[in-house]
């Protein structure tokens, strides 16, 4: 499983335009990153994933898709089955 992680976040981390990425457990565990992406902020990122669930008006089947802009820079975070994804841009 931690080969197909690594090369998860490699090509993550390769695609034009992607600055950093993490992916952490639904304990807030830093399972890896690359980049930009500091594991400390591992907590944050599956906190608003989380969080983010209770911004939908109806039940849905998908998690709703985060996006924060700072600076000249932004945040996409997903919590999928499992875990949480942040792709810094």
């Amino acid at each position: 499983m931690e080969t197909e992680l690594n090369t998860t976040l490699d090509n993550i981390a390769g695609k034009d335009g992607v600055k950093g990425v993490l992916i952490a457990d639904t304990a807030g565990l830093c399972l890896g990153s690359r980049g930009i992406a500091s594991p400390e902020s591992a907590p944050f990122i599956t906190s608003v994933a989380s969080a983010s669930r209770s911004l939908q008006q109806e039940p849905s089947e998908t998690d709703p898709t985060i996006t924060i802009d700072y600076g000249n820079s932004k945040v996409i975070i997903r919590n999928h089955t499992g875990f949480a994804l942040a792709v810094y841009f």
